[in-house]
Parts: C-alpha cells; structure tokens; sequence
C-alpha cells in the first residue's frame, strides 16, 4: 500500500495562526485579494488534506466548507481564535467524528 502524505494548512489571522507556522504547517491569511472561500479552493487544488481555519473565519466561510463534505479530503477543521470559547469548535468536531465513526465520542 503506498502512503500518502498530506499537507496541512491554517487559515486565520497571522497573530492566531503563527503557533501552526512554528510546527510547519503552512499558514494562510485571507485578504481583500482572496477570501476564505477561494482559499479552501485553491488549498484543495494544491493538495493539501487537512485544512484548520479559525472559528470566526469557518462561520463565514461555512457554506464553501460543507462542499468537501462528503470527500474524504480536504479534512476542514474549525479550530478556536482569540476571540472564542471553542465552543463552535468542539461541536464542529464532535459532528464529524460522529458522522465518521457513527458515536459521540466527546
């Protein structure tokens, strides 16, 4: 069986964002330039299969993520900002392990 290495990124503000740069993951901020949406696109075209973004940033971009719902890649996960509890964040992963595995296990 060959083995397929993903690449991960972030998307989020620098300032949140730069604790996933320090461990090598590739970091993404959106800009007037690129929003979020075309973001998540152009990461998925690119190859990567697992994608954080930020709490704030995944609510607005929610409906481009759902998309990819149904492939088994890119993995899109909703991580906590400076700005949240996590609580969105939690149960965003909490349904997805559900949906995968078929129990809550958190």
């Amino acid at each position: 069986m060959t083995e397929r290495k993903l690449k991960a990124a972030v998307i989020g503000p620098k300032s949140v964002a730069a604790l996933y740069g320090a461990a090598g993951v590739a970091v993404f901020e959106p800009s007037s330039d690129i929003s979020a949406q075309k973001l998540i696109a152009k990461l998925y075209n690119d190859g990567y299969g697992i994608i954080f973004i930020t709490e704030a940033i995944y609510k607005s971009c929610e409906e481009a993520a759902k998309k990819y719902l149904n492939d088994p890649y890119p993995i899109i996960i909703p991580v906590p900002d400076d700005t949240s509890d996590g609580t969105y964040s939690k149960e965003r992963i909490a349904a997805n392990i559900k949906k995968a595995i078929g129990s809550d296990l958190i």
